[in-house]
C-alpha cells in the first residue's frame, strides 16, 4: 500500500510556476495566455498555499513591458510579474 505525503504549506515558498517563466525570471507570455484561456492556476500563493489565478496582461503608462497579474482563490492577495521588456524599432 502506497501513502500520499501530506501537502504542507510552507510560509514564504511558492509563486509561479517554472513553466511560466522565462530565464531571467520574466513571464512566458504563451503558456500564461492559454492558462488564462483554460482558466488554470499559474502558482500557488506565498501567503496561504492556494492557487494563483492568471489574469489578463496590461502595460503601464510609459512602460515597455507588459505585467501579468494573478490573484490567490484562497486569500484573494493580487500579486504581479513581468514579462520580457520589448525591443525598440530599428529606423529603416
Amino acid at each position: 500500500m502506497t501513502q500520499q505525503a501530506a501537502l504542507i504549506h510552507h510560509p514564504g515558498r511558492g509563486g509561479i510556476w517554472r513553466k511560466f517563466l522565462l530565464p531571467g525570471r520574466t513571464i512566458n507570455a504563451a503558456p500564461w495566455l492559454d492558462a488564462l484561456a483554460q482558466h488554470h492556476p499559474v502558482g500557488t500563493c506565498r501567503d496561504c498555499g492556494g492557487y494563483l489565478k492568471p489574469g489578463k496582461p496590461y502595460r503601464p503608462a510609459g512602460s515597455t513591458r507588459d505585467w501579468y497579474p494573478a490573484t490567490c482563490d484562497t486569500c484573494k492577495a493580487d500579486t504581479a510579474a513581468a514579462g520580457p521588456s520589448q525591443r525598440k524599432k530599428k529606423r529603416p
